[in-house]
């Protein structure tokens, strides 16, 4: 015994390095089914083409899509401000004013030229050349100085009036050739050939633009049009060809192939891995958090902790499987609450709360932030969840999925009711079979669990409650007090669940088996001791021995557990339900055979090796164990002592902490307290005496001597201080200051295990025998 733990604290403490492996290993793996459509571009149907590539095969469309094809709505604005007509302004009549002015001076010029007599015809010729504005010819300049003073007056008179009447038109810098070519349609017919070459030939020269560009009005005009144009929205529908075979790859397709998600580039691939590794992340956090509030004791089952986190990954990658290939309307057909009803059935609805969370992020994540997909997940697996109150009957499942169901319906109405696209007549089947598949999925989950990974799930403790178990019917055979016993401890332990709400069915069933460590040394227990064989402790003599007897019965239990294959589960109620108590009557007669002297022994080697309940179910297995024993092998004769019974071992077991690590708050153990109180007292009530004289009142046998006797200065009649609902309101019981030393109960008449040896408190109030 001198190695045996004295403790269960090390049991307590996590496999840091494991859990950090599993981490590590959730993480990458949940961040490779979150980019799975980047990761393997194969299989997604991803692409890799340029612009002007030729595709060597035909791209399809993953699912149906309708968006704004911002290439070809830019086109379409281009094409639409180029159309727009330049704006001018309208004809200025100063530009005619100052060119009819001008062809004044030149006229006069001319006419001064014809004039001069004292000039020969050349010089006179020479001196027309000179005007700068007109660009006349040698035989022009001849025939406007040969002509007559009458002709040239006609002359004159015609250019000034051509002239102002096309200067009234707008004449634009790009219409000016045309106006010119159209002049000799504007000289009067009056005038011949070569005068009207004369005056064609003025007047091309003196014309010039009268209107010009409005550049404000023409950019209000543009955007005016460009803002006219509706944004193009593209179609594609599940399958449909995205880019052909054998043709070159344009622009407008490789944006197409953006939006579908199937254009890889390398600077996407990092963007969406990094996108799913930080949600990974993310997700890991919350629930690392989450477990360290409420599930701690899962940081000591990593085995179990690593079944879920795969549940969790093998429906996420279903769920992305379904959604890389499914249109959005067979997305409801995937049972995602099927993770929700399973973990309610082997874990806790709070761990299924915070799987049903992460589940809806990560899958409104990988579905481009899609609020109705993320929806709908929630919605259904917290319905499931909420609904699911009992596993053991298959048709609470279905009655679950049921309620799942109408969530689903209800998601569908509130995004798709009066939008174009998944019609409500397609989504409400879907919606009403995906509740029943939730559950059926789940109900075929547990089975599988059940049958490869031995939980104790529903079917699994149907199964080991039958009375035919090897394993019941060897304790009843060999150990059939102790049968007894735990059919005692079942019932108590199933009412007390009931009463604080919990797992009632899984308690019950462990309870059978938590003493079956007894069966190889049966014979040392008092339970199956039969009447006049005496007590093999007696006859063996040496506390030590016989406290290591009763001590293995931990070990020994959880050998046969193994031995039996008995779900992991069980094996903590076979080793928490002493958690790290001393073996009192065997450690007193050692110290009373070192003379008292109780430093000469080590309480160590009389110390259940634990670990303390690490749960709800585990502490009221500890609290009923010692309670049945303690009040059957007493025998109290009222009420008053079973009560009495009862609260001394509660008060001593949180007084040595025995369930500081369980989750129960001081309002859970008065409730235990309580109901474990009633169940006793209306089995081990007092008994007539049929033997004696008729009519006379029956005899109630006196309490045993040993109830009767009280160590120190505690008297017969002073009352146990009561737990008062000050000290039992609601709060951890690690957080509730410890009670003071209670008076001893005293030894049992028999030697016994630790349910048997008066664990109800000690000298000191701080060793209990159980």
């Amino acid at each position: 015994m001198d190695g045996r733990e004295n403790s269960g604290a090390g049991d307590l403490r996590p496999h840091i390095p494991g859990f950090i492996i599993a981490a590590v290993l959730t993480v990458l793996l949940t961040t490779a089914i979150v980019a799975s459509d980047v990761l393997l571009p194969l299989w997604s149907g991803s692409s890799d083409l340029r612009v002007g590539q030729v595709a060597e095969e035909n791209i399809l469309s993953p699912f149906s899509l309708t968006f704004e094809s911002a290439l070809l709505t830019d086109m379409n604005r281009r094409e639409a401000a180029a159309a727009v007509v330049e704006v001018f302004d309208p004809p200025d009549p100063n530009v005619s004013r100052a060119r009819s002015q001008l062809a004044r001076q030149v006229l006069d010029y001319i006419r001064t030229v014809r004039q001069d007599s004292l000039g020969t015809v050349a010089q006179r010729a020479d001196d027309l050349q000179h005007i700068t504005a007109l660009t006349l010819g040698d035989e022009q300049s001849d025939r406007i100085l040969n002509m007559s003073a009458e002709t040239w007056d006609s002359i004159d008179g015609e250019i000034i009036n051509v002239l102002e009447r096309i200067m009234r038109e707008p004449i634009r810098a790009s219409s000016l050739d045309v106006v010119r070519t159209q002049l000799p349609t504007q000289v009067s017919i009056r005038f011949s050939p070569a005068e009207s070459e004369i005056i064609v030939a003025i007047v091309e020269d003196l014309l010039r633009p009268n209107t010009f560009p409005n550049e404000e009005a023409t950019e209000a005009a543009r955007r005016t049009a460009v803002e006219a144009v509706v944004a193009v929205e593209r179609t594609f529908a599940l399958n449909e060809v995205v880019v052909r075979q054998n043709e070159q790859v344009t622009a407008v397709d490789m944006e197409a192939l953006g939006v579908l998600g199937l254009l890889q580039t390398e600077s996407r691939r990092l963007q969406e891995v990094g996108k799913a590794f930080f949600a990974s992340l993310l997700v890991l956090a919350l629930t690392s958090l989450y477990i360290l509030r409420f599930e701690r004791a899962l940081l000591v089952r990593a085995s179990f902790s690593l079944l879920l986190a795969g549940l969790f990954l093998l429906v996420l990658a279903g769920a992305r499987l379904v959604q890389m290939n499914s249109m959005p309307a067979e997305l409801y057909l995937f049972p995602t609450a099927a993770l929700s009803l399973l973990y309610v059935a082997i874990a806790s609805p709070r761990i299924a709360l915070i799987a049903t969370v992460n589940l809806s992020f990560l899958l409104g994540l990988v579905a481009t932030g899609s609020l109705e997909l993320a929806t709908l997940t929630i919605a259904g697996g917290l319905t499931g969840l909420l609904t699911l109150r009992s596993t053991d009957r298959l048709n609470n499942f279905f009655l679950s999925g049921l309620f799942i169901a109408l969530s689903n319906m209800l998601v569908a109405a509130v995004f798709n009711l009066g939008v174009s696209g998944a019609s409500l007549t397609v989504l409400l089947p879907y919606s009403l079979f995906n509740g029943l598949l939730a559950a059926a999925s789940a109900v075929a989950g547990m089975y599988l669990l059940t049958l490869f990974f031995n939980l104790p799930t529903s079917l699994k403790l149907v199964e080991l409650s039958q009375p035919g178990q090897p394993l019941l019917r060897r304790l009843l055979r060999e150990a059939p007090g102790t049968y007894q016993h735990s059919l005692q401890v079942a019932n108590l332990c199933e009412q007390a669940a009931l009463a604080i709400g919990a797992d009632a069915e899984q308690v019950r069933i462990a309870a059978m088996y938590h003493d079956i460590g007894k069966i190889p040394n049966a014979v040392f227990f008092s339970e199956n001791q039969q009447f006049g064989t005496g007590n093999a402790h007696d006859v063996l003599g040496d506390p030590g021995r016989s406290a290591d007897i009763i001590i293995s019965h931990i070990p020994d239990g959880e050998a046969l557990a193994r031995e039996y294959h008995l779900p992991g589960r069980f094996r903590d109620y076979i080793s928490e339900h002493h958690g790290t108590t001393e073996v009192y009557v065997f450690w007193r007669k050692a110290v009373e055979a070192a003379g008292g002297d109780e430093g000469q022994v080590d309480s160590a080697n009389f110390r259940y090796p634990g670990p303390r309940p690490r749960s709800r179910e585990t502490a009221i297995m500890m609290l009923a164990d010692s309670c049945e024993s303690a009040v059957r092998s007493i025998g109290p004769t009222s009420r008053d002592q079973v009560t009495e019974i009862v609260m001394r071992i509660v008060e001593g077991k949180m007084n040595e902490g025995q369930l500081d690590d369980s989750g129960l708050t001081l309002k859970d153990i008065r409730t235990i307290q309580g109901t474990l109180v009633e169940m006793l007292q209306a089995v081990y009530h007092p008994r007539i005496d049929y033997q004696r004289v008729g009519g006379a009142a029956p005899a109630i046998t006196a309490p045993p001597a040993s109830l009767q006797a009280r160590s120190g200065s505690q008297s017969e009649t002073q009352p146990v201080a009561a737990l008062t609902a000050e000290n039992l309101a609601m709060s951890p019981v690690s957080e509730r200051p410890r009670p003071g030393p209670l008076p001893e109960v005293p030894e049992l008449p028999h030697h016994d295990d630790a349910d048997r040896v008066g664990n109800v408190g000690r000298d000191q109030g701080d060793r209990t025998s159980s």
